[in-house]
């Protein structure tokens, strides 16, 4: 796709890597049901959680070069990402919510909230947006088994 530059020469966009990968672990502090959340600055609106990831899935965090992106400040627990999906998109669209469902693949019961420590699954969509910036991390779906 060609973009003008600031003097008006055209160039062509790269095109954006994506994959998609499916990790287990826990999930923490999730507000993903219902509308979103303010975000912590307060100048937009999320969904958010806290994905502790397993062994395995830290092997293809460590395969996508994401490892810098776990944080890790607590004691009792293990290394963890923060996923986000904001309400709109760059572009000013809604952005769909994260898909929630429960062990048997069922959609999630939004009377029921999700606790500290679920064992869950997450599907993510991560791209790659080239040289010199970092990847993108969207969750899609969170399946609490």
């Amino acid at each position: 796709m060609p973009v003008p530059t600031r003097k008006g020469n055209v160039k062509e966009m790269p095109a954006v890597n994506k994959a998609t990968v499916f990790l287990s672990g826990k999930v923490y502090w999730a507000k993903v049901i219902g509308a979103p959340r303010p975000n912590y600055g307060g100048d937009a609106r999320e969904w958010t959680f806290e994905f502790e990831p397993d062994a395995e899935g830290l092997k293809v965090l460590k395969q996508h070069k994401l490892t810098d992106r776990l944080k890790d400040k607590y004691e009792d627990r293990g290394r963890f990402l923060v996923l986000r999906k904001t309400e709109f998109n760059k572009d000013g669209n809604p952005n769909p919510p994260i898909r929630l469902y429960d062990g048997e693949d069922n959609e999630w019961d939004k009377t029921k909230l999700i606790g500290n420590g679920s064992e869950a699954d997450v599907k993510l969509d991560i791209r790659d947006y080239g040289p010199g910036k970092k990847k993108g991390v969207y969750p899609v779906a969170l399946r609490i088994t």
